[in-house]
C-alpha cells in the first residue's frame, strides 16, 4: 500500500486500523514481535518491581512504551496492541497503588494509565505505518532495480533477435517461469513464433483454452498505440504475478513493443534506402547506356554505311582507315558491355574468385602492351620488385583490374597534358601482401571524394563518370575485394593520383 505525502495524521480511521491489523508482517519478524509483546512487559516488571517505591509512574510508563515500540517495529500493529494491553494491565497491577490489585487509588493515576494505553496504541499504529512505508519503499526499489536491468538489456544491445532473446531469458529467469516464447505479428500470417526460451520451438502456443487443465500461462500483449505488434507467453509452475511483478513486466513489455516498432521502422527505412539507391543506379545506368553505348554503335553504323555506299569510291587506304575505326569502336563497345555485365554480377553476388599463383611481371607486361595499343601517345614506365613478383589472384579478375586502372590513368594523364603513367609492383609490411600501384600525373583526386570514386557512375571533374571508367573503378574494387585484397588511392608526388591495390602473397 502506498502512503500519502506529509506528516503522519493524528487521527487514524477505524477502517484503516483494521486494515493494519490484517496486514501481515514478514513471518519471522511477526513472531519476534509477539515474543517481545508477551515476554517484554513481564520481564520489565520483574526488573522494576523491587524499585517501584522510588520510581515515578511516568518513568515506569515510559519504560513500558519502549517495549511497545520494539514490539510494533518488529511485528507491526498486532504485537504492538498486545504489548500495549499487557503493559496496561501490568502497570496497573504492580506499579499503581494499591499494589497487587486492579483498583486505582488516585485519580491522577487513572489519567496516567489511560494516557499510557492510548499513547501505546497510537505508537503501535504509527510504527506499523512506518514499517509499511519502509517495506513499500524496499519493494519499489527492487521493482525499479529489476525494471532498470531489463531496460538496460534493451538499450545496450542493438536491434535484432539477440536483444529479444536476452530480454526473454531475463524475464523467464527473473520471475521464476519455466519457459517463454515471443510471438511477432506478421502481416497476413497473424502471430508467428519468433523465438522460444526453455522449451522447444512450437511447444508454446499463443492461444489458451480456458477449459483445459493446468495453470493458465501469462499472456502479455505487445502493442504501440492501437497497433498489436506481438505477444509474450510465459509458462511455469509458480504463483500468479503479484501487483509489483505485473507492473514491472507490463513496463518491460511496453518498452519491448517500442523496440519492435523501432526495428520495424528501421527495416522499412533500410529497404526504402536500398530501393532509392537501386533506382538511382538504374537511372544512371540507363543514362549511361543511352549515351555511351550509342556512340560506338553510331560510329560503327556510319562507317559500315559509308563502306557499303556504291556511289562513293574510296582508295584502299581510306577503306583500311574506316575498318580500323570499326574495329576500335567494336572493342570499345565490347568493353562497355563487359563492364555492364561484370557490374551486375558483382552486385548480385554471383561471382567467385578462383585464386592461383600468378606471375605479376607477365600479367603487368601484357596489360601494359594492351594499354599502349589503346593509348598510343601514353608512355608507361614499369618497375617490378622481383621479391614480390608472385601473388595469389584470379587471372581473369587481375587482367580486368589492371586494364581498368591503366585506362583510368591514361585518361587522367591526357587531360592534364602529361603523357606518362607508371606501374610499380612491390611489397607492403610483414603480412606477405603484394602491392601494385598505377601512378598517373593528372589533376589528382580530392581526399574527400576518394571513397565515392569507387561507386558506379560517380561524377567527378577530371575523372569522367561515363559508363566505361565510371564502372571500371567500381568493377576493379569489386574484383579486388573478391580476391581478398584492398584497393585505395594515394597522392602522387608532384601531382596526380596513385591507385594501389594489394593481393595475398603466393601460397597464402
Amino acid at each position: 500500500m502506498g502512503l500519502g505525502s506529509g506528516a503522519y495524521p493524528h487521527i487514524v480511521s477505524v477502517s484503516r486500523f483494521y486494515e493494519l491489523l490484517r496486514e501481515p508482517a514478514r513471518p519471522k519478524r511477526r513472531v519476534a514481535g509477539y515474543v517481545v509483546a508477551v515476554v517484554g512487559p513481564i520481564a520489565l516488571a520483574f526488573v522494576l518491581v523491587p524499585f517501584r517505591d522510588s520510581l515515578r509512574s511516568s518513568t515506569v510508563g515510559f519504560a513500558f512504551v519502549v517495549i511497545v515500540v520494539i514490539a510494533a517495529s518488529l511485528g507491526r500493529v498486532g504485537p504492538g496492541i498486545v504489548a500495549s494491553i499487557e503493559g496496561f494491565l501490568i502497570f496497573n497491577f504492580f506499579f499503581l497503588p494499591p499494589f497487587g490489585t486492579f483498583v486505582i487509588e488516585r485519580p491522577e493515576d487513572v489519567t496516567a494509565l489511560f494516557v499510557f494505553l492510548g499513547l501505546s496504541i497510537l505508537i503501535s499504529i504509527l510504527f506499523a505505518r512506518a514499517a509499511e512505508r519502509a517495506d513499500a519503499a524496499e519493494a519499489r526499489e527492487a521493482e525499479l532495480r529489476t525494471l532498470q536491468e531489463l531496460s538496460r538489456d534493451l538499450v545496450v544491445q542493438g536491434p535484432g533477435e539477440e536483444t529479444y532473446r536476452a530480454l526473454l531469458e531475463h524475464l523467464v529467469g527473473e520471475f521464476g517461469f519455466d519457459a517463454g516464447s515471443l510471438f511477432v505479428q506478421e502481416q497476413g500470417e497473424g502471430l508467428v513464433e519468433s523465438m522460444a526460451v526453455g522449451a522447444e520451438a512450437g511447444t508454446i502456443t499463443p492461444t489458451w483454452d480456458p477449459s483445459s487443465s493446468g495453470r493458465a500461462p501469462e499472456r502479455l500483449p505487445l502493442s504501440v498505440g492501437r497497433r498489436n505488434l506481438g505477444l509474450i507467453v510465459l509458462v511455469g509452475e509458480r504463483p500468479p504475478l503479484d501487483a509489483p511483478e505485473s507492473r514491472v513486466i507490463r513496463a518491460v513489455c511496453d518498452q519491448l513493443a517500442l523496440v519492435l516498432e523501432r526495428d520495424r521502422l528501421l527495416r522499412t527505412a533500410t529497404e526504402a534506402e536500398i530501393f532509392r539507391q537501386t533506382d538511382q543506379i538504374r537511372r544512371s545506368m540507363l543514362a549511361a547506356v543511352s549515351h555511351d553505348l550509342r556512340s560506338p554503335l553510331a560510329a560503327i553504323k556510319a562507317s559500315v554505311t559509308d563502306l557499303l555506299d556504291p556511289e562513293v569510291e574510296r582508295p584502299p587506304g581510306e577503306q583500311l582507315e574506316v575498318l580500323r575505326t570499326i574495329d576500335t569502336e567494336t572493342d570499345r563497345l565490347d568493353m562497355l558491355v563487359a563492364n555492364l555485365l561484370d557490374m551486375s554480377r558483382i552486385e548480385a553476388g554471383v561471382l567467385q574468385a578462383k585464386p592461383e599463383s600468378v606471375d605479376l611481371a607477365e600479367v603487368v607486361t601484357k596489360e601494359v602492351d594492351g594499354a599502349a595499343v589503346r593509348w598510343p601517345g601514353i608512355h608507361v614506365d614499369v618497375a617490378i620488385d622481383e621479391r614480390h613478383a608472385s601473388a595469389s589472384a584470379d587471372p581473369v579478375f587481375l587482367d580486368r583490374v589492371l586494364s581498368n586502372l591503366l585506362d583510368n590513368a591514361a585518361r587522367a594523364s591526357i587531360e592534364a597534358g602529361r603523357m606518362e603513367v607508371e606501374v610499380r609492383v612491390g611489397g607492403r609490411g610483414s603480412d606477405g601482401a603484394t602491392v601494385v600501384r598505377v601512378v598517373d600525373h593528372g589533376h589528382g583526386v580530392d581526399p574527400v571524394a576518394r571513397e565515392q570514386l569507387f561507386y558506379p557512375f560517380y561524377r567527378l571533374e577530371g575523372r569522367t563518370s561515363k559508363l566505361g571508367p565510371g564502372l571500371g573503378l567500381a568493377i576493379s574494387k569489386g574484383f579486388v575485394d573478391l580476391m581478398g585484397g584492398e584497393l585505395w588511392i594515394e597522392d602522387t608526388s608532384g601531382g596526380g593520383a596513385t591507385f594501389a591495390f594489394s593481393l595475398p602473397g603466393a601460397g597464402s
